[in-house]
């Protein structure tokens, strides 16, 4: 295995959407979770740090358009590829992010080589748990613009449904709750769940530096996506994805970068789960 061979993994579109997600994600939580948890004096700090009332307010707004973008840069290439470059691989295959047979083969796999009853299974270009991330992360992207939607413009939505609807329906109520509780479920998924798959593995700590800048070294290739690998070399297009090895100075702004977002996730995410556990007792 050879650290100094590299691979390309995410093209720059790729690396450029999700730097868009990071932003507009902690945007939203930093100055939208603290409206959740406005009880405790934490919440509050940190809602007042933003600039409080309306400053942080309009922060979250330019933060929600950030993710709309996002959004659609991210389904328009989606659509160019697809109906215009006529790519095929998309929707199924080994280049898919929709769940396959093969996924929930991979899960029993990984459950068994969990109880120590079967061996470590290998992984293509898209494991499983990944998958499940980006479905999610679409889901809860429609949820959250629907709902913030309806906040941000409540007397429009409600002149959308019948009167006699809006009279035993509080549209704005209910997209308050989702919203709020979905936000929640997100900010908890994303700073423990996916922290800890990608970023916290001992392997990868203080960070998985692969989504900033793009490249993958060949032992990490084989160790985490040995199908992929085989399946490159064996149609010989293995080489059409060789790069050169980020330089260090790109590897310390990737650090830079990432590990203090790293370190405000996991704090946030230990104010939330302190808060509820709090409030549950």
């Amino acid at each position: 295995m050879n650290s100094n061979t590299n691979y390309l993994r995410f093209s720059l579109f790729h690396r450029f959407c999700h730097f868009l997600v990071i932003i507009s994600f902690f945007g939203l939580v930093l100055t939208g979770i603290p409206l959740a948890f406005r009880g405790y004096g934490w919440a509050r700090w940190l809602y007042e740090l933003f600039g409080g009332y309306p400053t942080a307010g309009y922060l979250h707004r330019i933060c929600a358009i950030i993710t709309f973008f996002s959004a659609f840069v991210h389904f328009i290439n989606l659509f160019y590829n697809v109906s215009v470059r006529k790519k095929k691989g998309y929707f199924w295959g080994s280049n898919s992010l929709l769940i396959q047979p093969r996924d929930i083969f991979d899960i029993i796999a990984d459950i068994k080589w969990f109880m120590g009853i079967g061996k470590k299974p290998d992984y293509d270009r898209w494991i499983y748990w990944e998958k499940f991330e980006y479905l999610s992360l679409m889901w809860g992207t429609l949820v959250m613009a629907v709902t913030g939607l309806i906040l941000w413009f409540p007397v429009q939505f409600t002149k959308i449904i019948p009167v006699s609807v809006a009279t035993i329906i509080d549209l704005p109520s209910i997209a308050l709750i989702v919203h709020r509780y979905e936000a929640i479920l997100a900010a908890g998924f994303i700073f423990t769940i996916h922290f800890f798959h990608t970023h916290l593995l001992p392997e990868k700590m203080p960070v998985d530096e692969v989504i900033f800048t793009g490249r993958i070294t060949e032992e990490e290739m084989k160790h985490e996506r040995l199908v992929q690998y085989k399946r490159l070399v064996k149609e010989g297009q293995l080489d059409s994805f060789r790069v050169a090895p980020p330089s260090l100075f790109v590897r310390f702004l990737t650090r830079l970068f990432a590990v203090p977002i790293l370190i405000t996730g996991l704090i946030v995410v230990g104010l939330m789960f302190s808060a509820l556990l709090v409030w549950a007792i």
